[in-house]
């Protein structure tokens, strides 16, 4: 029992974090489909007081002798107060090419709702869009 105590309390002093008090990251994937044409979008983020943005990565298509782009929106509304936390996009992507969009460790705070929404476009404009809540 004592060896137990001396080894939190050194841990503790030392600022070493435990396996169990780090953030869990999980992964939320938002679908579209118009017709023939689909999305699919998934954004990874660690749970915590806040969600800290990973990765995110999506494709889609088809596109006939075209090329698409993902345009990754991540929102945060608190009451009436809605703010805009990313715009990202990245294109020229190939039917049913992956592609990442660069979240960059942004931080979002995880009171009120937060959630993305990925419009998938081609040269003729949006062809379908996802949308999807943080949890």
């Amino acid at each position: 029992m004592k060896r137990a105590a001396l080894l939190a309390l050194l841990v503790a002093a030392s600022g070493v974090v435990a396996p169990a008090a780090q953030a869990a990251t999980v992964g939320v994937t938002a679908t579209c489909t118009d017709g023939d044409f689909s999305g699919k979008f998934t954004l990874w983020y660690d749970l915590g007081a806040e969600y800290r943005l990973r990765r995110g990565r999506g494709a889609a298509g088809p596109y006939i002798a075209d090329t698409g782009a993902m345009h990754v929106k991540v929102h945060h509304r608190v009451g009436t107060t809605q703010t805009t936390v990313l715009t990202r996009s990245t294109s020229g992507l190939k039917s049913d090419e992956s592609g990442e969009v660069a979240v960059n460790g942004t931080k979002v705070p995880s009171s009120g709702r937060a959630w993305f929404e990925v419009r998938f476009a081609d040269r003729s404009g949006t062809k379908c869009t996802a949308e999807k809540d943080l949890r």
